[in-house]
C-alpha cells in the first residue's frame, strides 16, 4: 500500500475513532452501543455486525447492526455466540451467529475493553474478499483507543447502578418503616430534648383519643400523662440511663379516661451527650389489668371462701365437741340421778325408822326396869343413835350436793341442745363451765369468784359457754405449763357495765409476748406444741363474741404476770331479734 493509500486509511481510522468517542460521550445509554456497531460496520464496509459486552449490572448482552435494542442472553448462550473470538481467533469463516444471522465466509473479531475478567468483542463479518491486515489492524487500534472510554462508561455505569440500587433500598427501607410506625398496634412517638411531642402514629392518637396530628405535635408529653410528676421521674432515668424498659404510665384521654400502659423508650444523643431526642413505644395493658384485677379479686375471695370453710369447718368441730360434753354430762347427770333418788329415799326412810327405834328406847328407859338398864349399859344405844343422827345430817348434805351437781350437768346440756338466742344467766353458765372444766383444773389452779348482780341477756348460751370453757381451759393449761410447785390461781369476775355485761377471766400464768398478742384471735395460729392445738380456739371464740352477738373479746397480758381476757355481751343482744341468729 502506497504512503497516500496508508494516509487516507488512517484519517478514517481517526475519523471513525473520532465519532465513536463523540457518541460514547453523548449517549450513556446502552443505546450508543448500536449506534457504534452500526458506525464500525459501515466504516469497514461488513455485511454482518455485532457487539458483544456484559452491563453494569452484569447482564450478558449484544448489540446485533440494524436493530434497534440490545439483546440479553444467558451467560451460556452469550459465549456459545462468540466461541471462535472468545476462543481468541481473530480471523475465522465460514461463521454465522448462532440464531441471529446467516453464514458469512469471513469474519474478523477484536476485544473492546476487559472488566473483572470479562471480555466484550467487536465482530465484524463478510462475503468475497477476506480481511487484509491493514482492516484487521484499523480495528485493532480503534478497540485499544476506545477501550479505555467503553470501560470509564461501564465504570460510571456501575457506580450508577448501585446508586440507584442503594436509593431503592433506602426508599423500600423509608417505606417499611413509615410502615411500621403507622399501621403498628402500639403507640410510637418521638419527643424533642424539652419532651414536646414531635411525632406520633395512628396508634396514638386512638390510645389517647386525638382525631389528628395537629392535637399532639408541639404539646409537652405531659399533656397526655396523668401524672406530670411521673413523667418528670421518667425523664430524669431516661437522661441519666439512656434507656428505659416496660416503664409502667398511666395516658390521660381527651375524654378523661384513663389508659394503663407500658412504655420502652430510648434517647438520641449529640456527640457531647446531649439529649437530641426521645423515641419510645407505648403498649396498651388496660386488659392486662383488669383481668389481673379479676383475677387477684377471684383469689381474694377463693381464700376469704376457705378461710371461713375452715373455720366453719374448726366450729363445727368444737360445736361437735360441746354437744358430745353435753351429752356426756347429761348422761351422766341421768345415771347418777337414779341411784341417787333411791338411796336418797332409803337414806330418808331409815332416819325415820331410827327415829321411832330411838322414840321408842325413851319410852322403855322412862318405864324403867333393870334389864332395860343393863342393855343400855351394854350397848351403849344413847350414844348410837346420836352418832346416827350425825350421820344422818352428813349424808343428807352429801345428797344435795350430788343433786346440785346433777343438775349443773343437766343445765349445760340443755344450754348446749339450744341453737337459737334465748335469755341466760351469765353467772350461772360460768359456774356451768366451770363444772365441765373442773378436771382440767382441780389439779392446777384455784378458782376465785366475784360474781355481780347480772340481768339475763340475749344470747346463745350453749355459744357463750363454748367461749367460757375454751378460756378456762386455756388459762389451766397455761398454769400448768410452768411446772412450778403448788397451784396456780384463776380469777373469774362479772360486771354490769350501762347496757352489757363484762366477763374477766384472769390468770397467773406466764402471760403471751407482747410480740403475738395481736395473732392470738388469728386462725389456726396456736403458740401450742404440734398435735395439742389447732389454734382455731380463740378465733371461733372472737367470732361467736364479736361477729355472732355484737360484742367485745380483748386480751390484756403482761409477760411473766399472768393474762386477762374480757368478754362484753350487750344485755340486749346483737339485734332486735336475737332468735334470728345462731
Amino acid at each position: 500500500m502506497s504512503e497516500a493509500q496508508d494516509g487516507v486509511t488512517a484519517s478514517r481510522r481517526l475519523e471513525a475513532t473520532a465519532e465513536l468517542c463523540r457518541l460514547f460521550a453523548q449517549d450513556e445509554s446502552e443505546k450508543a452501543n448500536i449506534a457504534a456497531i452500526e458506525l464500525l460496520r459501515r466504516y469497514f464496509q461488513a455485511e454482518g455486525a455485532a457487539l458483544f459486552y456484559v452491563n453494569a449490572i452484569s447482564e450478558y448482552r449484544f448489540c446485533l447492526a440494524g436493530t434497534q435494542f440490545p439483546i440479553s442472553l444467558a451467560e451460556e448462550r452469550w459465549r456459545a455466540c462468540i466461541g471462535p473470538a472468545h476462543a481468541g481467533s481473530t480471523r475465522f469463516g465460514p461463521w454465522a451467529i448462532p440464531g441471529f444471522g446467516e453464514t458469512l465466509s469471513q469474519w474478523i473479531s477484536a476485544a473492546i475493553y476487559s472488566s473483572e475478567g470479562r471480555l466484550g468483542y467487536v465482530l465484524l463479518g463478510r462475503s468475497g474478499s477476506g480481511w487484509t491486515d491493514e482492516e484487521e489492524l484499523s480495528l485493532s487500534a480503534i478497540a485499544d483507543t476506545i477501550s479505555p472510554i467503553v470501560g470509564v462508561r461501564l465504570a460510571r455505569a456501575k457506580e450508577e447502578a448501585v446508586r440507584r440500587e442503594a436509593e431503592q433500598r433506602l426508599s423500600e427501607n423509608e417505606k417499611r418503616l413509615r410502615s411500621f410506625f403507622e399501621d403498628s398496634r402500639d403507640m410510637i412517638y418521638t419527643a424533642d430534648s424539652e419532651d414536646r411531642l414531635t411525632s406520633i402514629n395512628s396508634a396514638g392518637l386512638a390510645l389517647t383519643g386525638r382525631l389528628g396530628k395537629e392535637e399532639l405535635i408541639g404539646l409537652p408529653f405531659s399533656a397526655i400523662a396523668l401524672n406530670g410528676e411521673d413523667r418528670e421521674y421518667f425523664l430524669r432515668r431516661i437522661r441519666a440511663e439512656g434507656y428505659v424498659a416496660d416503664y409502667e404510665i398511666v395516658l390521660a384521654r381527651k375524654d378523661g379516661s384513663t389508659v394503663f400502659c407500658i412504655e420502652t423508650a430510648h434517647t438520641l444523643r449529640a456527640s457531647g451527650g446531649a439529649v437530641l431526642e426521645v423515641q419510645g413505644i407505648i403498649k396498651d395493658i388496660s386488659e392486662r389489668i383488669k383481668s389481673e384485677g379479676v383475677l387477684w379479686r377471684t383469689n381474694l375471695e377463693l381464700a376469704e371462701a376457705n378461710l371461713k370453710l375452715k373455720q366453719t369447718q374448726g366450729l363445727m368441730v368444737q360445736q361437735e365437741k360441746l354437744a358430745s360434753i353435753g351429752q356426756l354430762a347429761a348422761g351422766i347427770a341421768h345415771e347418777i340421778n337414779n341411784p341417787v333418788g333411791f338411796l336418797k329415799s332409803n337414806n330418808a326412810m331409815l332416819e325415820k325408822y331410827i327415829a321411832s327405834i330411838r322414840a321408842a328406847w325413851k319410852e322403855a328407859r322412862a318405864a324403867g326396869g333393870a334389864a332395860v338398864e343393863a342393855i343400855d349399859e351394854k350397848s351403849g344405844l344413847a350414844s348410837l343413835f346420836d352418832e346416827a343422827e350425825t350421820i344422818f345430817r352428813e349424808s343428807a348434805e352429801g345428797f344435795s350436793r350430788i343433786i346440785s351437781i346433777v343438775g349443773n350437768l343437766k343445765n349445760f346440756s340443755r344450754v348446749n341442745e339450744a341453737s337459737d338466742f334465748a335469755l341466760y344467766d351469765v353467772n350461772r353458765g360460768i359456774d356451768n363451765s366451770l363444772l365441765v372444766a373442773w378436771n382440767e383444773i382441780k389439779y392446777v389452779s384455784e378458782v376465785r369468784k366475784a360474781y355481780g348482780e347480772l340481768p339475763p341477756i340475749h344470747a346463745n348460751g350453749g355459744e357463750i359457754n363454748q367461749v367460757i370453757l375454751n378460756i378456762l381451759v386455756n388459762a389451766a393449761q397455761a398454769i400448768e405449763s410452768l411446772k412450778r410447785p403448788g397451784k396456780g390461781l384463776i380469777e373469774i369476775r362479772t360486771t354490769l357495765k350501762r347496757d352489757s355485761v363484762r366477763i374477766a377471766i384472769s390468770d397467773d400464768g406466764p402471760g403471751i409476748p407482747e410480740s403475738i398478742q395481736t395473732r392470738v384471735f388469728d386462725p389456726f395460729f396456736t403458740t401450742k406444741e404440734p398435735g395439742k392445738g389447732t389454734g382455731l380456739g380463740l378465733s371461733i371464740s372472737y367470732d361467736i363474741i364479736v361477729t355472732k352477738h355484737g360484742g367485745r373479746l380483748s386480751v390484756e397480758s403482761e409477760p411473766g404476770e399472768g393474762t386477762t381476757f374480757l368478754i362484753e355481751l350487750p344485755i340486749a343482744g346483737p339485734g332486735p331479734n336475737p332468735s334470728d341468729h345462731g
